[in-house]
């Protein structure tokens, strides 16, 4: 949509025209800087989607070509804005709407008003509804903002019910690529997927839920690499944006639009964002140095509980595994109603001629016989308390086969074998045939083989040598293969392996393990020591990627390049590309040490955990038909590619002068200055953060609903704890100071959002704590500038 926005470039204003630039509109920003700065649009400098206009909207307006939507945000909002500036304030509210009401009119464009909390005065009503009326006083000193905000909601829906404008009213309380790599905790569980790939889970849930989104990121004080939440994951249109990849030193790869920033060096040796389009080979860019995880340690993995928690409900594969147990006797009495429900209810016996005596036959058979089928044991967990029982072993459902261990446990020596074989094995599955095999040295294939016997108990084949390929061991096993490809998902075409997450959340303590294993399968690390360098080879581009991440954990920045290799004896010239990832000038090649500190040596400048890489090459790229950003407020950065840092959109941008409670308190705080607070500090506020807002505008926007909604945080705080928060948070030792309560002082201020959460299915879900630690981060890098 092509839309625009008035006040555009204050507060609230600037950060919207950010989120609908994120969403793939056309942008045009109106303001007279009355109370605004460009300093908030600064970073849209040449964003063709974007322009920005000087003008006074209590003055006619004019915007050439069609428009879609009108977002009238412009007024001063502050006390010591509208008390200062009363007349200014009545005519934006009066003047400015009817004329932003008679262009949405003219154009056919949908408009949003931007209302307040303030219609509602000081409430006889709490918390306050949308159907409240509201108490005012229309000639006291703050009468000026609330009913020039109450003159809009009026004009708005006289101008709805006269000339049919399609309208919205908010009542506010206080990118990279698809194909491109993203790194990214949800739930405390790790991520390394495409950007298309997240979206299309998120897409495929049939119920939205909450997510908790941590990303690494650098603190724009410490330059320290730092894990922190991000309160959005965006996916937007790319419509007609120019699309680049770029390459750096280190082999570090990133696909982005040009309007997107990265992070160069400056001139004062400190990151500066800038839009890909404006980078050139002569800069240097921030790739970090280190990478913080959530850790997760496995030690042990239940076999049939991870299947099932692996396949979804409309997956039949549960059938071909059973449970094996002699302690099944008394469970199959308890619970012989629960297992026939479970059978019933399944459509495996719906072509019998009489299903429940078919049933019947197989709850016999399963109890004479001691087991269940996975299927079942997932049925019973939803209806009656199910217990593993210590002896359980798993097998094919026909045919029998080998009993592998249900209990399996994550020694030091199974990551290792994992590493092994992420390096030299292969699978194989068709027609009953399930094997997993190693090709390596004799005495790698000896303990891998030990491996698999002590902790599968399985049966471990071995092939010879041969002038086309080296020794081979082999194990024979659906189980085994379902494993390795179902819960330590490392199972797939050799182009598209990657390491589970799961072993990239592992203590670094363990984690070695399972890199050890990777450097001996792969072989060419006979001399690495005297080389003082190590190479790790593959043929997938994403294990490359993950290879990357895993060393960073250890601080270790590795080199990534593409190359070509030839196997004459069997395929003769036919070429094959390879990825190696090089590690040089290390103070300790032993991986096992590296748990203990290791250090490297590199030929480029660093800034905390930022190491600066050359630019090599920028490339024009097509772009893809959505791209997507994190929104990180507080650091505004995020990790994407094969390790490259990107600029995230969103942060605060209040004016330390903009007397509003919020930077008052952290003003006065970071000066070290007692908090003002008036009255006896009873009176309730509630805080709700930027993005939180303008998630919330933007859904009403985008609905049907024409009456005024809030959008707020509905916990409640007094103004007094509230200040106490601020001089926690800050440290601030100067305390508070009482001032007499001025006129007009609203004493509650509570949104009820229930509507918002009916309608618009929006609540925010930034924390105060959080979003008042990320305000307040943003405040002092700010608060000696002029």
């Amino acid at each position: 949509m092509r839309i625009l926005v008035t006040g555009g470039a204050g507060f609230l204003g600037s950060h919207l025209v950010d989120r609908l630039l994120a969403e793939g509109h056309e942008v045009i920003a109106m303001d007279n800087l009355l109370t605004g700065s460009t300093d908030n649009i600064a970073h849209l400098a040449g964003n063709r989607r974007f322009q920005f206009i000087y003008h006074n909207v209590t003055n006619y307006i004019y915007i050439k070509g069609e428009l879609d939507a009108i977002l009238h945000f412009a007024s001063p909002a502050s006390p010591v804005d509208y008390l200062e500036l009363p007349i200014q304030t009545l005519k934006v509210g009066s003047l400015g709407t009817h004329n932003a009401l008679g262009l949405a009119l003219a154009k056919g464009a949908r408009f949003l008003l931007a209302s307040t909390s303030e219609v509602y005065g000081d409430p006889l009503v709490h918390p306050q509804t949308e159907d409240y009326w509201g108490h005012v006083n229309p000639i006291g000193p703050r009468g000026v903002y609330d009913e020039a905000k109450r003159f809009a909601e009026a004009m708005t829906m006289a101008y709805h019910r006269t000339h049919g404008v399609d309208t919205r009213i908010v009542r506010i309380f206080n990118s990279v690529l698809a194909d491109e790599t993203l790194f990214f905790f949800n739930d405390l569980d790790l991520h390394v997927v495409t950007a298309e790939e997240y979206a299309e889970q998120i897409e495929a849930e049939p119920v939205i839920r909450p997510r908790h989104i941590d990303v690494p990121c650098f603190d724009p004080q410490t330059y320290r690499m730092v894990l922190k939440r991000a309160t959005a994951f965006i996916k937007h249109p790319a419509g007609p944006k120019d699309a680049f990849l770029i390459t750096t030193r280190y082999g570090r790869r990133l696909k982005v639009t040009g309007d997107h920033s990265v992070f160069r060096r400056g001139h004062d040796g400190l990151p500066e964002a800038i839009p890909v389009r404006s980078l050139t080979t002569d800069d240097y860019i921030a790739l970090p140095a280190y990478l913080p995880v959530i850790e997760k340690d496995v030690r042990e993995v239940n076999l049939a509980e991870s299947l099932i928690r692996n396949t979804t409900s409309h997956d039949d594969s549960l059938w071909d595994f059973v449970l094996v147990s002699q302690q099944w006797g008394d469970f199959f009495v308890k619970y012989q109603k629960q297992i026939c429900k479970v059978l019933m209810e399944s459509t495996r016996f719906d072509g019998s001629r009489n299903k429940r005596n078919t049933v019947g036959c197989q709850y016999r058979k399963y109890r004479q016989q001691g087991f269940l089928p996975l299927y079942v044991i997932a049925g019973l967990q939803t209806i009656c308390s199910f217990e593993w029982p210590d002896d359980g072993q798993v097998r094919p459902y026909r045919g029998g086969g080998i009993l592998v261990p249900n209990r399996i446990q994550v020694t030091e020596d199974l990551l290792w074998l994992l590493g092994l074989y992420l390096a030299e094995g292969t699978a194989y599955s068709d027609r009953g045939t399930h094997v997993i095999s190693i090709c390596s040295d004799e005495h790698v294939l000896d303990r891998a083989a030990r491996i698999f016997q002590e902790h599968f108990k399985v049966k471990v084949g071995r092939v010879a040598p041969s002038p086309q390929r080296g020794p081979q061991i082999y194990v024979h096993s659906k189980v085994v293969y379902t494993f390795f490809k179902k819960i330590f998902r490392c199972v797939g075409y050799s182009n598209e392996l990657r390491i589970p997450s799961w072993v990239m959340q592992l203590p670094l303590s363990r984690l070695k393990y399972f890199l050890e294993g990777y450097r001996q399968g792969d072989g060419t690390h006979t001399n690495y020591p005297e080389k003082r360098e190590l190479a790790f080879n593959t043929s997938s581009p994403d294990l490359a990627t993950d290879l990357l991440y895993l060393l960073l954990r250890y601080g270790i920045v590795g080199s990534v390049g593409e190359y070509e290799t030839t196997f004459s004896a069997r395929y003769g010239d036919r070429k094959f590309p390879f990825w190696r990832v090089t590690v040089c000038e290390v103070s300790d090649f032993n991986i096992l040490n590296w748990d203990q500190g290791v250090e490297q040596t590199l030929n480029a400048s660093r800034l905390g955990d930022l190491v600066w890489a050359k630019v090599r090459s920028i490339e024009p790229i097509e772009v893809t038909d959505y791209v997507y950003d994190f929104s990180v407020p507080g650091a505004e950065n995020f990790i994407a590619g094969n390790g490259i840092l990107a600029h995230n959109t969103y942060g605060p941008r209040m004016r330390l002068n903009d007397g509003r409670v919020v930077p008052n308190f952290i003003k006065q705080a970071l000066r070290g200055e007692p908090l003002t607070v008036y009255g006896d500090g009873s009176q309730t506020r509630s805080f709700c953060f930027v993005s939180d807002l303008i998630d919330g505008i933007y859904r009403l926007l985008m609905s049907n609903e024409v009456e005024p909604v809030n959008i707020g945080n509905p916990a409640e705080i007094s103004i007094l704890e509230f200040a106490q928060r601020i001089n926690e948070l800050t440290g601030n030792q100067a305390g508070i100071r009482f001032e007499p309560l001025p006129k007009d002082d609203p004493k509650q201020r509570q949104p009820d959002i229930t509507k918002a959460r009916r309608i618009l299915g929006w609540e925010p879900k930034v924390p105060l704590e959080q979003g008042l630690a990320e305000t307040i981060d943003w405040f002092r890098t700010r608060l000696d500038r002029p």
